[in-house]
């Protein structure tokens, strides 16, 4: 899966922890929209905390409405490998392609 195109949307708090949300699009016909949760790692760089499977159609539900299926948690199966385990290299890959898309690493310093 290849990163598209990734800008910060803003600065929420999930399970309790402050992260940057960044909406990604994606070359992967399963999940061309993700929401992709960033959170201050104790090694100056950022935690993937969540990722979130985005998939409202802003033409019907012209709003952010995260109570229906539009939205659904893909972190813990999305590098899953056919052992059940996870890929932890896909992960990181995935994850440094998002952070450094244009500016959004500094996008994400700027607010948490």
């Amino acid at each position: 899966m290849n990163v598209i195109q990734a800008h910060v949307r803003g600065a929420v708090e999930r399970d309790g922890v402050q992260c940057a949300e960044v909406e990604v699009r994606t070359d992967d016909p399963k999940r061309p929209e993700l929401l992709v949760y960033f959170s201050a790692s104790k090694d100056n760089d950022y935690d993937m905390h969540s990722i979130v499977n985005h998939e409202a159609n802003t033409e019907i539900d012209w709003f952010d409405n995260n109570l229906h299926e539009a939205f659904r948690e893909v972190s813990g199966n999305m590098f899953e490998t056919y052992q059940m385990k996870t890929d932890w290299g896909q992960r990181e890959f995935f994850k440094e392609s998002v952070l450094s898309f244009g500016n959004v690493r500094e996008e994400i310093f700027k607010i948490i």
